[in-house]
Parts: C-alpha cells; sequence; structure tokens
C-alpha cells in the first residue's frame, strides 16, 4: 500500500489491451477484463485463446518511475530463479522488441499469469494465515543473500512512522478539505500516540535492514484453486530494503480482524488471538530460525506499528481530501482510519498475551 502522491489510473481495459496487442502478438479476438481489487494500479486479465496474460497499467502518481519496479522485479526473480529451494513470483514478460514497458508514457507492462490460482481475499481458515505467514517468510529467507543494496528505492520511507506522522501534522495544520472538525476524536487519538511513533521510529532504525515485500497481504500470494497450496508471491512493487517487524505487521492487519479495513462494525473488529498464533507460527517456521532475538521481538511491536500508522494514513488522505486512497463514497478514508484504530487498541490490549506466541 504505497506513499501519498495522488492516484493517477487513466487508462480503461480496451486501451490497455490495445497498447500490449502489437508487442505481444495478440490477435483481433483477445479480451481484456479487469483483475483484482487493488487501490493503486490497474490491472486486467488478456485472454487470447488459451494464453493469458496479466496486463497492468503502473500508477505514476504512485511509481513514477515505472522502470524502477521492472529493473527490481527481475533481480529478485533471477535471485530466486537459483535457488534449490523453490519459490515462484510473478515475473515481468517483455515484449516482442524485448522492452517490458509500452504504450504512449511507458506506463504499461505484462505479468505471468498463474492458471488455476486464486487470491485470497478474506481469510477462511487458520491454515490460510498460517500459509501466507510461512509463504512470505520464506520470500524474506530466500533473498537473505541477495544484495539488499541492488534495490532501487520506489518509495522513500516508505514505513517512516517519523514521516507519516509529520505527514499527518500538515494536513492536519492545512485542513485542505475542511474536515478537521468532524473527526477531532481520531485527531485526538493519533496526537495521543506521538511518543509511541517516536518510539516506534527508534525500534526501526535499530533493526538489521533486509529485502521485504513491504506489502504483505493474504492477497499478494496466490494459491492452487485445487489444492490451496501457496502457489506464488505477487506484486513485487515496494520490495525494497527494510524491517521484517513490517512485513509481519502487514500479516497482522489484513488477517486477524474479521472484519474487512472499511467495515463500520468497530465492535467486530478485534484482533484474534487464534489467528494471530496462526500468523506467528508461520512465520517462525518460514524463517527456519534465521531471524535475531532483536527481530523476533519487533513483531509485535510491528503489528501494533502498522496498524495504527496504516490508520493515520487514512486519516491523513481524509483531511487531505482523498488524493492518495480510492474512495467510494466522502467518508470512507475516516471509516478506514477508525476501523485500523480499533484493530491497534484491540492488539494492545492482548499484548501481553500475544508477545508470548512470537
Amino acid at each position: 500500500m504505497p506513499g501519498t502522491e495522488t492516484v493517477i489510473v487513466d487508462m480503461d481495459t480496451a486501451q490497455i489491451l490495445e497498447v500490449i496487442r502489437d508487442p505481444y502478438g495478440l490477435g483481433d479476438a483477445a479480451t481484456a477484463s479487469p483483475l483484482g481489487n487493488g487501490h493503486i494500479n490497474e490491472t486486467v486479465l488478456i485472454r487470447d485463446g488459451k494464453r493469458h496474460l496479466v496486463a497492468q497499467k503502473i500508477n505514476t502518481g504512485v511509481f513514477p518511475e515505472p522502470d524502477k519496479l521492472v529493473r527490481n522485479a527481475v533481480a529478485i526473480h533471477k535471485h530466486l530463479a537459483g535457488k534449490e529451494e523453490t519459490l515462484r513470483v510473478a515475473r515481468h514478460l517483455a515484449g516482442k522488441n524485448g522492452a517490458f514497458l509500452h504504450g504512449p508514457s511507458g506506463d504499461v507492462r505484462v505479468l505471468e499469469y498463474f492458471p488455476n490460482s486464486i487470491s485470497i481475499e478474506v481469510l477462511e481458515t487458520l491454515d490460510q494465515a498460517r500459509l501466507a505467514a510461512l509463504t512470505f517468510a520464506r520470500f524474506s529467507r530466500l533473498l537473505s543473500d541477495f544484495d539488499h543494496q541492488l534495490l532501487e528505492i520506489v518509495i522513500p520511507s516508505f514505513h517512516s512512522p517519523a514521516l507519516r506522522y509529520r505527514q499527518f501534522s500538515q494536513a492536519l495544520s492545512d485542513d485542505a478539505a475542511g474536515r478537521a472538525d468532524g473527526c477531532r476524536s481520531e485527531i485526538a487519538l493519533a496526537c495521543e500516540r506521538q511518543a509511541e511513533m517516536v518510539a516506534w521510529q527508534e525500534l526501526l532504525d535499530s533493526l538489521p535492514l533486509r529485502t521485504c515485500h513491504n506489502d504483505c497481504k493474504v492477497n499478494n500470494m496466490l494459491v492452487n484453486s485445487d489444492s490451496g497450496e501457496a502457489l506464488a508471491i505477487i506484486d513485487l512493487d515496494t520490495c525494497m530494503p527494510g524491517c521484517l517487524m513490517t512485513d509481519f505487521g502487514d500479516l497482522v492487519r489484513t488477517c486477524c480482524s474479521p472484519e474487512a479495513e472499511d467495515s463500520e462494525k468497530l465492535e467486530q473488529v478485534i484482533a484474534r488471538p487464534e489467528v494471530y498464533a496462526a500468523l506467528s507460527e508461520g512465520y517462525l517456521t518460514g524463517h527456519a530460525g534465521t531471524l535475531s532475538a532483536q527481530e523476533r521481538e519487533s513483531l509485535m511491536p510491528g503489528a501494533l506499528m502498522v496498524c495504527f500508522v496504516i490508520g493515520l494514513r487514512f486519516l491523513t488522505d481524509y483531511l487531505s481530501g482523498d488524493h492518495y486512497f480510492n474512495v467510494d463514497y466522502p467518508e470512507h478514508n475516516l471509516v478506514r482510519a477508525r476501523n485500523q484504530f480499533s484493530l491497534y487498541n484491540s492488539l494492545k490490549a492482548q499484548r501481553t498475551t500475544l508477545e508470548k506466541l512470537t
């Protein structure tokens, strides 16, 4: 879930198809249909007879240099392909001319399609939570000998609590959309947590850097539609040097609550300890004893931090007038902020119990 830049998605499915038709030798009968429910890029499934491709219009408001995304993903795929222990990732596919990026602005790409695959949009079982954590942990472990300094920074300070708090403070000061008076309790909560934000930043700064996925949502793992086994990790756009506490935190944020991140049923937005336990078990198993004691101790703070900071980002965007996250109605980002703050509060209330599980 990238930065704070304005979302720009200005190409429909038919236009994306036309951009890639010639570079990929698509026939006249090829079709395109929307795929997934991402907040950022426009993604379509291309069907051309028995051939299937995934095409994507990159949001250059968030990712102003699409070539960086491609180079990072290609480097990661190359490293993983040389491993005896296999883990698939969605590959970028070059066109007939060898280029990965197409269109007038060079912002349309084509990715590998995985047949018989689905993404888990709503967690249904503890096994799914365990599998997601195990798979994302394996991703980081298999990249532990990859030189993370080779990765280009696509969004500076992506998970920095200090940066996110500064952005919130500026949005509050500007109150560009005139919304501050309608969310004073959420603003007060954010201000009360400033010291905690400082502590999280200090913890982040003390941890070793690794190659991190940085968007470890359960739906960024594809599973076999028949067996339920993990097939591949997708959406490598935010793969950058980072700390494992944020990857684990993303898993907790997107799996632990039984409610969607924009649910208004706040009394039901709770951190389920059994899900947290499954995530912790899967994540530690996937790292196979390679985590340092400091990294292991950072996992619970990472869960707290990610939930709160994402809530703060939703609140910041609401105050700014919804320039980043796609919204379906005027209060959508405020609803999301309240939801994430509720999840943070539930995690914090159970912290002593949950810490024993990591």
